[in-house]
């Protein structure tokens, strides 16, 4: 009798391997896409064994009630199938629920691991800048300085006085600090000492050069030199249609500035102590919320929408070439060692790469916590984990 019983089950086991083909088309697309294809679905793995608990537990019971059991397919045997049957059954399902719930969590990207250092921040954090050799945060607290060394040392912090602050700039090397509210510009010395507010207005967006910064302020784009302590409105040019600055970016090898309005991408030349321009302009079909730039690529995070790719190499008439729009929302992007990565708030940082032209997800790091915001920069990338209000450090190449 128990070669008929073995046979039978092993009939059901076979049974409960090939259930998981019968998942939904889209179940088993989101497992396998963009590199997620090395993870054995749980629905095979759960069918497989609860097939063979079930199969053992039909075993011990017809043993044990052998004497009331006849040898028909209504006796013994039927016992066993039926046992493994049902667990393999239970098992599916069970495992099937695993499987739906890692396709929404990883939405079909594969999960990677990337080392981080970090150091505690004070407050909320809500922006960061990175210099050549330090690292600030903007949040609830004011300004807290880093030294961009290995372990990102604290350095000091600075407009503890300030409240609603969301934007900071750092210049690459001279050491000036801008820093933008709803109430002005306020500018930081590098040693320092008290700052001066030195335009009044809702500011949006800033960036530095060594020199000055590049702000948005209303509907406005101007440039402001450090080293002052005047209020006033400063050379610039009228955003228009578009209204505030969303993001700016500059691009210094052809003196050049990049701004995200909330409907276009714009390059606008820097001409002495103002601007010029746009000099080119294309739409962004959406609303635009940061932008990086490498080279003659810019992405722009768009929200729910993903993150939108132009080619920049003719500013006078920029391209756009993809769109990437797996991740629920794109808080921030930034760009570095041919790589693209992706704050997507609670479920981490996705990692891409452009190497065919069109953006392919490398994987999500749901390990760097509530991404916000991240810069790039000398071979590394800089997170603002709000989740556990930290600044996390990886390395761009890891």
């Amino acid at each position: 009798m128990r070669h008929p019983a073995a046979r039978s089950a092993l009939l059901v086991l076979v049974f409960a391997a090939a259930l998981p083909t019968a998942q939904p088309a889209c179940a088993l697309h989101a497992q396998s896409g963009s590199g997620s294809g090395h993870r054995t679905p749980r629905s095979k793995i759960l069918a497989v064994v609860g097939g063979l608990v079930g199969g053992t537990i039909g075993v011990v019971f017809a043993r044990s009630s052998s004497s009331s059991l006849g040898g028909s397919c209504l006796g013994v045997q039927c016992v066993i199938v039926a046992g493994a049957a049902g667990g393999a059954i239970f098992g599916y399902f069970i495992g099937r629920e695993y499987d739906v719930t890692y396709a929404q969590r990883y939405r079909g990207v594969a999960p990677i691991d990337i080392p981080s250092t970090h150091a505690d921040l004070e407050g909320i954090p809500v922006a960061l800048s990175v210099s050549d050799s330090s690292i600030a945060v903007v949040g609830s607290e004011g300004v807290e300085l880093f030294r961009a060394a290995s372990q990102m040392l604290a350095q000091a912090r600075r407009a503890g006085g300030l409240r609603g602050l969301s934007v900071v700039a750092l210049a690459p090397t001279s050491g000036w600090i801008a820093l933008g509210s709803p109430s002005g510009l306020y500018l930081f010395p590098p040693d320092g000492g008290p700052g001066a507010l030195v335009r009044g207005g809702d500011v949006s967006a800033a960036a530095a050069s060594d020199e000055k910064v590049v702000v948005g302020v209303s509907d406005r784009l101007e440039v402001a030199p450090f080293q002052l302590d005047t209020t006033r409105v400063w050379p610039g040019v009228a955003l228009g249609e578009g209204g505030a600055a969303r993001d700016v970016k500059l691009d210094p090898t052809r003196s050049l500035v990049w701004v995200v309005t909330g409907r276009d991408l714009r390059a606008y030349r820097m001409e002495d102590d103002s601007l010029a321009g746009p000099v080119g302009a294309v739409p962004l079909d959406g609303a635009g919320r940061r932008l990086a730039l490498a080279r003659d690529t810019v992405a722009v995070a768009m929200g729910d929408r993903g993150i939108r790719f132009f080619d920049v190499s003719d500013a006078a008439n920029p391209r756009a070439f993809a769109n990437w729009n797996v991740a629920r929302f794109v808080y921030d992007v930034s760009m570095d060692q041919g790589r693209i990565f992706a704050a997507a708030g609670p479920e981490g940082v996705y990692v891409l790469t452009l190497d065919s032209g069109q953006p392919r997800a490398l994987g999500l790091a749901r390990g760097l916590g509530f991404t916000s915001a991240l810069v790039s920069h000398g071979g590394h990338t800089y997170i603002l984990d709000r989740r556990t209000n930290s600044l996390r450090r990886i390395d761009s190449d890891f």
